[in-house]
């Protein structure tokens, strides 16, 4: 009963963290419409969402501290785990920067693509080359309706065309989808021992670093108005600290494939937010796809 319980809560904790990630996209979309370069975006995200991440960091620590434990202290850490956290921290920044480099040579549509049905491919061959899960009928077969549904979801109906510097930007989108993998499996694999929240707060530290190096190089741009700061303020703090402490935690109890799969829910709640705000409806296309989505979480769920 308490695994039951555990896993449902692993689910609760990923799927939220798609949810607020679908929503984040519509917000980042209409603050780069309003001027804001995405570097300076992707830099914004990541530092407004530290404070409250070092917070609970730091207040969980006093506790543990008096308990005259040290895991929750990154000098304790050995080698190999200060990596793990450091290196899921790169991947999360060159996740953002590969993608919004993908989308400047062929758009929005094909990176996004890529980057949503070719990661949880990559991490279910490594996952199990690697020997973190087994490989079974019920994690192929869940794999394909999960690949079928998000592309069915996030394909436009006109289809999708190819530009002159399509191959560039083939490139960068597939790098984008090997990236987010490295994200998903270095949270999978971190230790239990490291809390969620301090691993979530060093790694983010990380990535704001290397974003505030990109962002530099490029040009820093700011928010226009007062709709913009706030939308900034949400990217930060909802669909940085919020969603990636949920998925941090959530993905140490899953397994990796699981992990990423649950996230997929992101296009869909991006479509029926664009639905309900934006007055643009679900296809039947997009419809058929959520279905698929769903039954794919169903089947690796099941018990």
């Amino acid at each position: 009963m308490k695994t039951q319980t555990s896993a449902t809560l692993a689910w609760g904790g990923v799927l939220l963290a798609g949810v607020l990630w679908g929503v984040g996209a519509l917000v980042a979309q209409s603050v780069m419409a309003s001027g804001m370069a995405p570097y300076s975006l992707s830099l914004a995200r990541f530092a407004l969402g530290l404070p409250l991440l070092w917070w609970w960091h730091l207040r969980q620590a006093v506790p543990v501290r008096n308990a005259g434990k040290t895991s929750g202290e990154w000098r304790q850490l050995p080698w190999r785990e200060r990596a793990l956290i450091v290196g899921t921290g790169l991947a999360m920044a060159m996740n953002v920067t590969s993608w919004f480099a993908g989308i400047t040579y062929i758009g929005a549509a094909l990176p996004t693509v890529i980057s949503i049905c070719c990661a949880p491919v990559i991490v279910a061959v490594l996952s199990v080359s690697r020997g973190y899960e087994r490989a079974s009928g019920r994690l192929v077969a869940a794999l394909a309706l999960a690949l079928g549904g998000v592309g069915l979801i996030v394909m436009p109906a006109e289809g999708l065309s190819l530009p002159k510097d399509y191959a560039v930007g083939l490139a960068w989108s597939f790098a984008s989808a090997g990236l987010y993998s490295v994200v998903v499996l270095g949270n999978a694999r971190m230790p239990a021992h490291v809390p969620a929240v301090s691993a979530s707060a060093w790694s983010m530290t990380v990535a704001a670093l290397l974003m505030l190096l990109l962002a530099s190089a490029q040009g820093l741009t700011w928010p226009r108005d007062t709709t913009a700061w706030l939308q900034v303020g949400y990217t930060g703090v909802f669909t940085t600290s919020i969603a990636y402490l949920a998925f941090a935690w959530g993905a140490r109890r899953l397994s990796p494939t699981a992990a990423v799969v649950g996230t997929l829910v992101e296009p869909l709640v991006a479509a029926v937010a664009a639905a309900c705000l934006f007055s643009q409806p679900l296809t039947g296309q997009q419809g058929t796809g959520a279905l698929l989505l769903g039954a794919a979480m169903v089947v690796l769920a099941w018990r």
